[in-house]
């Protein structure tokens, strides 16, 4: 029996049921205070009752609320929920509710019982309670408890029901399983290739193109309002202020300073380096021949030479510190006197000997020589304490009444104005020049604010993420409007222009794929219109489960496949031209080659047919409940 529980938890289904079952425990043993005495004040009704065993509005909500701290915590504290955002997750929430006590409902009329034994061989082996030693930590699993607002009281019974659920729910999910030939019969039409011969026509190529006249400019224009609609513009002021507006406040005494450097004495020491000349060798055998040249009064170069038979030679290394060298060659070499040799040593990179060739001693790098640094220094931290300190005085003043100008040259800043930008920070070109009237963009931030505010009115300060602060003021706002006709002319002759190119273009495609269907050859029409043939890599319908990239464009790779044998020709629209195809070769797919590949296709459709079973299975038990559903229940925990 337990072995067969183990079985359960350890298959696909089981892992996932057990994912799930641990993230909902969390409807049991949580305290309640008075947020839920006031849901139960909004409404006597339970949130559902299903064959006469209730779901609280108390129980809905704390579940509600365990699950939206969990987005919270995943997002890092950045997920900000909407109202219908919120109402979404409380649905969802309720749903889940309701199945798991369908589930437990029918685990109970199967006379499922756990053990104790069970339970306890269940949570001692998932691996979220391990400690170091891979093994059950009962200290770690207190401490998961207690995150969650758990104890091992409340936890249990939630275990011993999910593990009955779990007998109900697995035969049903093992009962859907896909046939083999199914698994085949996908691989082949994935992984099918076909290769095609094509024929590139350019939009650009045709001739004799006739410009529109002024009435189809007029219709057109009148046609489409929307795509000649300028967006809202802004025109704005921004207060920046930072640091640098206050370090001529800040004058630090040299006893400061002398502090400071005090301080930080561990940055002002030059540590002390050597410049070694190192032979790294693959074994040991090797490099103990080297020593024995050396020993033998062999230079260390004319030593690496001899053992290696002149495969190998030593390398200079330039002025390193302790710390830039390997972790087992440190302490010999900084131990080591001047042209001592060292070695052979092993590391993770091989075996060395190395000869100490110059020693440049560590020295401390005196007041005088950091005085400049740490005063610039200094002076920027301390500006941008005051900064800080007075932001909110600044912001009180703007808030007050005072003018940005005004604010401004209190602190001798300078605002800085910005002509009308859309939303996206598209500047409003100038009338007939299309060009932007200010050359320099505005941050994103300060354009976000100022798509916030009223005319004439400034934002507070904020942090700009930099050291300091801005503020918006809202000059001016240019309401969305249909563009002139005759700024947009010249943007409605072009678009009209390539319309006619390209059904040029397409006549043209049509009547290559038509002499090519009378028999022609693709290179002899080619030929004629002066044009060349192209081969394409081969492409298959569907790139991502096939794990190939189509260069073909899709529209291409859609029409390849619409054709039914090897030879046919077909015409796309392609980027900025059209496209003759003919279908040159078909490549099908073996699925007695695929290995793995098919494997993993057969456990995507297994999975596939068992979420299915289980949702028909789920659907069966809700029909046949007595249910009653409060419509509101979800609305409640949301705060609607």
């Amino acid at each position: 029996m337990l072995q067969t529980f183990r079985a359960i938890t350890n298959s696909f289904i089981g892992k996932v049921f057990f994912t799930i079952l641990l993230g909902t425990f969390a409807l049991l043993g949580v305290g309640y205070g008075m947020r839920d005495l006031l849901l139960e004040a909004t409404s006597s009704n339970d949130a559902a009752t299903i064959n006469g065993a209730k779901i609280t509005l108390r129980a809905l909500d704390v579940e509600y609320h365990r699950q939206l701290q969990n987005y919270q915590q995943q997002s890092g504290g950045k997920f900000n929920p909407t109202q219908q955002q919120k109402l979404a997750l409380a649905h969802d929430t309720f749903e889940q509710q309701i199945t798991n006590m369908l589930y437990a409902q029918q685990a109970d009329r199967a006379g499922f019982l756990i053990s104790d034994e069970l339970v306890r061989d269940v949570i001692e082996s998932e691996p979220s309670f391990a400690g170091m030693d891979k093994r059950f930590d009962k200290a770690r699993f207190h401490m998961q408890l207690e995150s969650q607002g758990l104890s091992e009281a409340s936890f249990v019974p939630v275990i011993r029901a999910g593990l009955a659920r779990q007998l109900v729910i697995n035969p049903v999910a093992n009962s859907g399983q896909a046939p083999r030939s199914l698994a085949e019969d996908i691989y082949r039409y994935r992984n099918e290739k076909r290769v095609a011969e094509t024929i590139m026509i350019p939009n650009a190529t045709a001739t004799g193109i006739t410009p529109p006249t002024d009435a189809e400019i007029e219709a057109f224009y009148r046609k489409h309002p929307v795509e000649f609609t300028a967006p809202e513009y802004r025109s704005f002021t921004v207060l920046s202020v930072s640091p640098d507006l206050f370090v001529g406040e800040i004058n630090p005494t040299d006893d400061k300073l002398r502090e400071a450097y005090d301080a930080g004495k561990s940055d002002y020491v030059a540590p002390e380096k050597r410049k070694v000349t190192q032979a790294l060798l693959n074994d040991k055998a090797t490099a103990d021949a080297v020593m024995q040249a050396i020993k033998s009064g062999k230079p260390l170069a004319d030593a690496v030479k001899t053992a290696t038979n002149g495969k190998s030679q030593a390398l200079a290394l330039d002025l390193l510190a302790k710390a830039e060298f390997p972790e087992g060659l440190r302490e010999p070499v900084f131990a080591a006197a001047k042209d001592a040799i060292v070695g052979p040593i092993q590391t993770l990179l091989g075996w060395h000997v190395v000869q100490v060739s110059e020693i440049q001693a560590g020295h401390e790098i005196p007041f005088d020589q950091v005085k400049a640094k740490l005063a610039e220094q200094a002076k920027h931290d301390g500006a941008a304490s005051l900064l800080a300190d007075r932001i909110d005085k600044l912001g009180d003043k703007l808030f007050g009444g005072a003018s940005m100008e005004d604010v401004a040259a209190g602190i001798n800043a300078t605002p800085v104005k910005f002509g009308a930008f859309d939303a996206k920070g598209n500047p409003l070109a100038s009338p007939g020049a299309g060009t932007a009237p200010d050359a320099v963009k505005p941050d994103p931030a300060w354009l976000a604010e100022a798509f916030k505010l009223q005319p004439k009115d400034s934002s507070t300060f904020d942090d700009d993420k930099k050291g300091g602060y801005f503020a918006v003021r809202l000059d001016g706002v240019t309401a969305p409007a249909v563009r002139p006709l005759a700024e947009v002319r010249p943007l409605i002759v072009a678009t009209l222009t390539k319309e006619r190119q390209a059904a040029q273009s397409a006549k043209r495609a049509d009547a290559l794929a038509a002499k090519m269907k009378a028999g022609a050859t693709m290179a002899q029409v080619a030929t004629e219109a002066g044009l060349k043939v192209e081969t394409a890599p081969p492409v298959v319908r569907d790139p991502g489960a096939a794990k190939i990239g189509n260069l073909l464009p899709p529209p291409v790779v859609d029409a390849l496949f619409q054709l039914s044998k090897v030879g046919e020709v077909t015409t796309v629209e392609a980027d900025d031209g059209q496209l003759v195809a003919r279908l040159a070769e078909i490549r099908e797919a073996d699925p007695k080659t695929a290995g793995n590949d098919l494997d993993k296709l057969q456990h995507e459709l297994d999975s596939a047919m068992q979420s299915d079973t289980i949702a028909q299975y789920r659907n069966v038990l809700r029909d046949s409940a007595k249910m009653k559903i409060n419509p509101r229940a979800a609305e409640l925990v949301a705060g609607q």
